[in-house]
């Protein structure tokens, strides 16, 4: 399993960072990492052999200039003043076992605003040992198969009428009417997006028109409030115009008062807003992974509750509270776009 870290962490440096070609390799690279979980410690310690003693085409190359830190090592304003001074196209990897928060705003976007890459790892604390290799195959390389997967979706949404999301249960959720301009998170930073969490690949967009979103779904899984993701029995949730208007019986009670929380917060209604389609083979319901976002990247479907969404914040006004976004797992059947199947049998068929 080490030799698959090494492995994985190499390509991220090399492959899409391409921190060893120029103009990258004449700038910095700091890695901020904790050791405060297993999958950590084993993160942390491939990325710094790797910028340490990186190999390309079989021969060593000369390390870059790297400096390593320890993230309870450090006061937080010193850790905050090094990284913000860091020039253009310099490079911070972070290994967190939970998050790395230097104020109020999460520090892979500052340091994006300041044209600075960086990668993140997050919320390590909850994947679970056994788990632990499932996360290695998830962040090996794989870009040009995502990119092509992720480039037909979207092409195929950006000019589509109509989804149906048919549950294995045979309920219907039925969205029509066009669809915002879908995203693309594929890992290829040669689009000049800079700061990405892994593991990544994922497409996701929303209906225009939030009337136009009804009909039931089976959810597979949820995460509780500290992120951790819970596979209960498969329960339905009943949508209307985007919102959540009642679910069955055995729905866990747990997301029920997630759902009521929500309404408290947010003009007493639980908006349902984004569609998620997750590429990564490597994460499925038999290989799990515990955390919320690493989970979200599985090949499949989700969507997410409350009205919170910054991509597409400008459909609400701007007095209207976004406070949260949470994302719930369907038990997908099979997927149509414009009555023709783009998912089925737990992978896209396009």
């Amino acid at each position: 399993m080490k030799n698959k870290f090494l492995e994985a962490t190499k390509n991220i440096l090399e492959k899409n960072l391409k921190i060893f070609e120029k103009p990258f390799c004449e700038k910095k690279v700091v890695l901020v990492y904790d050791t405060d979980s297993k999958l950590s410690k084993i993160l942390w310690e491939s990325y710094a052999e790797n910028l340490k003693f990186p190999h390309h085409g079989g021969g060593l190359r000369g390390s870059v200039d790297t400096e390593i830190i320890i993230f309870w090592d450090i006061e937080k304003e010193e850790l905050k003043e090094k990284l913000m001074s860091l020039e253009a196209d310099s490079t911070v990897v972070l290994v967190q076992s939970t998050n790395f928060r230097l104020d109020n705003f999460r520090l892979r976007l500052n340091l994006k605003n300041q044209w600075v890459w960086c990668i993140e790892h997050n919320h390590l604390w909850y994947i679970r040992d056994w788990e632990i290799e499932n996360y290695a195959d998830a962040i090996e390389y794989r870009t040009p198969y995502y990119i092509d997967l992720s480039n037909k979706l979207k092409e195929r949404f950006d000019k589509a009428d109509e989804l149906i999301v048919v549950s294995k249960n045979w309920e219907k959720l039925i969205c029509s009417g066009w669809f915002e301009d879908m995203k693309q998170n594929t890992w290829d930073f040669w689009d000049r997006i800079r700061a990405w969490s892994f593991p990544i690949w994922e497409n996701f967009t929303e209906i225009k028109n939030f009337d136009n979103f009804n009909g039931k779904v089976a959810i597979r899984a949820y995460p509780n409030m500290t992120f951790e993701v819970q596979f209960p029995e498969i329960f339905v949730i009943e949508i209307k115009e985007s919102r959540i208007v009642d679910y069955s019986d055995n729905t866990p009670k747990e997301f029920i008062e997630i759902v009521e929380k929500i309404k408290t917060w947010e003009d007493w209604e639980c908006f349902v807003r984004e569609l998620g389609f997750w590429l990564n083979p490597w994460i499925t319901w038999d290989r799990t992974l515990n955390d919320v976002n690493a989970c979200e990247r599985i090949a499949w479907f989700h969507m997410s509750l409350w009205k919170k969404h910054q991509i597409y914040r400008k459909k609400f006004h701007r007095k209207i509270t976004q406070r949260y976004h949470i994302d719930i797992f369907s038990d997908t059947d099979y997927i149509l776009l414009d009555w023709v199947k783009i998912f089925e049998k737990e992978k896209f068929c396009i």
